[in-house]
């Protein structure tokens, strides 16, 4: 009898480690979101497109019962690029650069299209890349890409807390 019940007890330990729940705290009028183009404000457009992609991925991962959809959605989100920089960040002893600082700056804001409110809004956000000219990294493909991967993870994350 006891051991039927261990039995039982394991059994259910097994089989409720196994389930998932998906669920997000999105309101349940929002269905769809249309999330535009960055403007990216004469800075490089296809910094403006990785930045996109990467929102809309991470806006699958997060909100996977949202659709995406280009036009006439139940709420916007829209970024703009406002600044970029690449700078020194450190020196060798010999005053030679080893690495530099991408640094880029956005404004984001989320809009409710239904009940014509502002979800979310952010006027300054930054994220920083660094990357080691040491190591023959380079602006582009290191210093640019941590950066992005860290905005688009700044952006989804505040715009889908707020909800």
């Amino acid at each position: 009898m006891r051991l039927k019940y261990l039995l039982l007890l394991c059994f259910s330990l097994c089989l409720f480690s196994c389930y998932s729940f998906t669920a997000t705290t999105l309101p349940p009028h929002i269905r769809t979101v249309n999330i535009a183009d960055v403007d990216y404000r004469s800075f490089d457009p296809v910094i403006g497109n990785r930045l996109k992609d990467g929102i809309r991925d991470l806006f699958r991962i997060n909100a996977p019962a949202i659709r995406i959809i280009n036009d006439d959605a139940d709420a916007d989100f829209s970024v703009t690029l406002l600044s970029y920089s690449n700078r020194p960040e450190s020196h060798s002893s010999s005053a030679e650069v080893e690495t530099y600082r991408v640094t880029l700056g956005v404004s984001v804001l989320f809009y409710d299209n239904i009940r014509k409110r502002v979800i979310y809004e952010s006027k300054n956000i930054q994220a920083i890349g660094s990357y080691d000219v040491q190591k023959n990294e380079s602006e582009e493909r290191q210093g640019q890409e941590r950066a992005i991967e860290r905005l688009k993870e700044i952006i989804v994350a505040n715009a889908l807390a707020k909800w």
